[in-house]
């Protein structure tokens, strides 16, 4: 089997700029991911805006950005947000039994792609590899607890997504 990974950013509330541009940093990190990865020819990254629902395949990643974590997507189906609440530093955080992945435009410093798309990154390991923060041990760059997304991915988080890539998943974009 040879296909196409896609990591898809809803747009649900932010800058519409800031996440077009994540979405083009995004673009640029898979390519990494794929050559760690096996039955995955290519990688791609695709901004959806609020009203649209696109077709998931069952390995697709869908992570939604919401304005803040008052709008999030996990509390609205009944998941807790309990810890981003807590922690304002926290950017994003997936639900695993919801099978939901959010990140909180209002927390990105002055609406930064290069944070956004780290986040994106950040909690699509999270629901690809179905752990929760307990990924974030033994890890490096942007899998690790706070980690700093000024750079890119390191060669051991693309090795980690890539190893758990083709993970069927049927996460829901209509949200």
């Amino acid at each position: 089997m040879s296909s196409t990974f896609t990591l898809y950013l809803k747009r649900k509330g932010g800058s519409q700029d800031s996440a077009q541009k994540a979405v083009t940093l995004l673009k640029t990190y898979l390519p990494e991911v794929i050559k760690k990865a096996t039955g995955f020819s290519a990688a791609d990254a695709v901004l959806v805006d609020e009203n649209a629902s696109p077709a998931l395949l069952e390995t697709d990643v869908i992570v939604y950005m919401v304005r803040d974590v008052s709008k999030s997507v996990i509390a609205k189906k009944g998941g807790s947000t309990a810890m981003a609440e807590a922690n304002g530093n926290i950017l994003g955080l997936t639900d695993l039994n919801l099978k939901i992945c959010e990140v909180y435009f209002d927390r990105m410093y002055d609406g930064s792609p290069k944070e956004l798309s780290g986040a994106c990154y950040h909690e699509a390991a999270h629901i690809l590899s179905n752990m929760d923060n307990s990924l974030h041990k033994d890890q490096n760059g942007f899998l690790k607890d706070s980690p700093d997304y000024n750079g890119s991915p390191t060669d051991k988080n693309n090795e980690f997504v890539g190893k758990h890539l083709g993970r069927k998943l049927s996460m829901n974009a209509g949200l």
